[in-house]
């Protein structure tokens, strides 16, 4: 091999290693974050549910429930928290619905509270754009609304905001909308709104949603009373008091959460709550409020891997997104080092492989 040859190959070599740690330190982190624009929705089905008529004070079984989720992210408050904090992260607003209507739609007067829905849920979630860890954030300038907060209505006013000494709302913890990039088959923890509170959530195994790898996770939320921001009352004879117009119980809650997470990204591709809450009375469960199982339809599922249509065009298509990734993270810098590798390897064989002479003649 002569010089310009050898000298062509090491830089080969070098380049192809180059790009192996380009890729591996440089691109695959860059890529590797939650797109701060975000917007997505979800429609879950609990069919056959049992619920707390308000309305007829009975329980009322028989019921098919739907919960929408949107979420959307918020740029602007992101990127002021990411220099604020000298760290990188996203900002989402959420908010779950659920009745027993499917298309549910609040009512314009806030007053008609008969129309109100089931179930409602309003938060702000600040999460590390990498690990999908929630990051705690409460302005001190009361002005500030980038702050995380949870809210059960709609009115601004009654958005709870983190307090460390508040039994309601302490601050968010631990994974909320999604899991790290390159999620490992281990114990995580979860967040849980109903509660308040984030719980342990388990690796139980791996299987495939629509073709899709994913890794199964399932958290246990053990049975507990809830706070109540006032005595809850209803009539004695729900209760077995028949001589009581009202007494005061205590709402109860547990649930089984499971979720379908592809590794690569972190996302949630389903999710599935078994959830009970009762009233208790004299430490005693004496009325239904929910029980449900509760699950993704099969169109969110397969949007979230194939991607989805029309408005929805933008969502989901962890597919596809985590292929990229993985080709990005794993393949390219694996693939560019072996033949970097293989190229200087080379010139070192031909420049150590022992030379052979000719022979001279003799006159």
């Amino acid at each position: 091999m002569g010089n310009r040859s050898r000298a062509l190959v090491i830089a080969l070599g070098i380049f192809f290693i180059g790009v192996a740690a380009l890729a591996k330190f440089y691109a695959y982190p860059t890529l590797s974050v939650a797109p701060p624009d975000q917007v997505a929705h979800t429609l879950s089905t609990g069919p056959n549910a049992t619920i707390f008529s308000v309305k007829d004070l009975a329980e009322k079984p028989g019921v098919d429930l739907w919960a929408r989720r949107t979420v959307r992210g918020d740029v602007a408050a992101a990127d002021k928290i990411s220099k604020a904090l000298n760290r990188k992260v996203v900002v989402f607003d959420t908010a779950v619905v659920t009745d027993d209507e499917k298309d549910y739609t609040f009512p314009d007067d806030a007053t008609q509270t008969d129309k109100l829905p089931l179930s409602f849920v309003q938060e702000r979630v600040v999460l590390d754009a990498h690990t999908g860890e929630s990051v705690r954030w409460n302005p001190k300038d009361p002005a500030d609304n980038s702050g995380e907060y949870v809210a059960t209505s709609l009115d601004p006013a009654a958005r709870l905001k983190p307090d460390e000494t508040s039994e309601f709302f302490k601050g968010h913890d631990g994974l909320v909308l999604k899991f790290p990039f390159g999620t490992e088959k281990k114990t995580y923890k979860f967040w849980d709104t109903t509660t308040r509170k984030a719980y342990p959530i388990q690796y139980k195994g791996s299987t495939k949603l629509d073709g899709l790898p994913v890794y199964v996770f399932e958290q246990k939320v053990p049975k507990q009373d809830l706070p109540q921001a006032k005595p809850l009352e209803v009539p004695g004879s729900l209760v077995g008091e028949q001589g009581k117009d009202s007494v005061v119980v205590q709402r109860t809650y547990q649930n089984t959460r499971t979720l379908w997470i592809e590794p690569v990204t972190g996302a949630i591709i389903k999710g599935q709550e078994d959830q009970l809450a009762t009233f208790a009375y004299n430490g005693e469960d004496k009325v239904t409020a929910t029980k449900v199982l509760i699950h993704y339809d099969d169109d969110t599922v397969r949007k979230n891997v194939e991607g989805g249509k029309g408005a929805e065009s933008k969502e989901g298509g962890y597919k596809s997104k985590a292929a990229q990734l993985h080709l990005i993270g794993f393949w390219v810098p694996l693939l560019s080092l072996i033949i970097g590798l293989l190229l200087l390897a080379m010139v070192g064989f031909f420049q150590l492989r022992p030379r052979t002479t000719q022979p001279t003649e003799e006159s």
